[in-house]
């Protein structure tokens, strides 16, 4: 029994190490992905469950339950039938594929870049013409649009910095460290249901008219899920930036503005980097005011930059880690 769990908590650190250089080598497919059939598998689900406008919102929290289960246990089963039938040299190779389309470290360092590189170029370049700042800045802002849900299209230098140290710092915890805590916890299928879990929260969490109990197990789900690798996120940003200003930034009462787990990790990040975040930011047509998470310099490309390198430090501190002690 021992020497079975010994050899399933080895090939489980091969696994994310092979997960994870094929990621940074190869990125994320940009022609298609899994995760797009699913999505589609997802707006199927969707059109065939027909709610009344009065519906009560127990019942609408009960179908939303319901869909949710449609949505997602099929693949897990799928998932559990193909590692039941292949033999075992081939059970490694699907959990590497597995954790490798749940795992977008690469894909959020290429969306990071895409920002940095045209604000660095506006903030170091001093002997550029106002339409060359001005279209570097556009540049910017447009790669920033891709991967935040604020209005862009009038932020200054700062705030576009400033978005983009939030996604990646909130991103890292959701798109690298969860699908890997996950997998590490419960294989391959614990991988693949945080990422379905966290896909439709990203469809269905949001507090829309048509959706806010609909979709309410889909985010208190997804929240659960985060809850602890959010956790070991605050210590590891922490471990590799400013220990003491994460720590204390992560424990302030604001820093649980947003979720249980997104405000403390960007909050643990900002502190870890020595820049503020959080303040004021446009969403829909209207400036939203939220508390300033960590503690230090206004936001600039600079902090961008240390962010990307902040979450591949933390990659490869959970690599250190799960090779030695798993």
């Amino acid at each position: 029994m021992m020497t079975a769990i010994f050899d399933f908590l080895s090939a489980n650190s091969l696994v994310v190490l092979a997960a994870l250089v094929l990621d940074r080598l190869l990125g994320e497919p940009k022609s298609w992905h899994p995760l797009i059939w699913f999505g589609r598998w997802v707006d199927l689900c969707r059109q065939h469950i027909q709610l009344p406008l009065d519906a009560s919102y127990a019942r609408q929290r009960m179908v939303g339950v319901l869909a949710w289960l449609i949505a997602v246990l099929p693949w897990i089963l799928i998932l559990f039938a193909l590692f039941w039938l292949l033999p075992n040299l081939l059970d490694v190779i699907l959990s590497i594929v597995v954790l490798y389309f749940a795992i977008g470290w690469q894909s959020l360092r290429e969306h990071a870049l895409a920002i940095y590189q045209p604000l660095s170029v506006v903030s170091q370049s001093s002997g550029m013409t106002t339409e060359e700042a001005v279209e570097k800045l556009n540049e910017a802002r447009l790669a920033v649009s891709y991967i935040v849900s604020r209005d862009t299209q009038n932020l200054d230098e700062s705030a576009v910095a400033k978005a983009g140290i939030e996604s990646v710092l909130e991103n890292g915890s959701d798109a690298v460290f969860a699908p890997i805590f996950w997998f590490v916890l419960l294989g391959a299928p614990g991988a693949l249901l945080y990422r379905l879990a966290n896909t439709l929260d990203a469809m269905w969490g949001y507090k829309t008219e048509s959706l806010l109990h609909f979709g309410w197990f889909a985010a208190r789900f997804d929240d659960v899920l985060n809850y602890l690798p959010a956790r070991l996120v605050i210590y590891t940003y922490a471990a590799c930036g400013h220990w003491r200003a994460a720590i204390r930034s992560a424990r302030r009462p604001s820093a649980r503005w947003k979720s249980p787990n997104a405000g403390p990790v960007m909050a643990a990040g900002a502190g870890a980097l020595g820049v503020q975040l959080g303040g004021e930011a446009p969403y829909f047509g209207k400036i939203e005011t939220r508390p300033t998470l960590g503690e230090g310099e206004p936001p600039s490309p600079k902090h961008l930059k240390e962010a990307i390198w902040l979450v591949d430090k933390s990659v490869y501190l959970w690599g250190l880690v799960i090779c030695l002690l798993i």
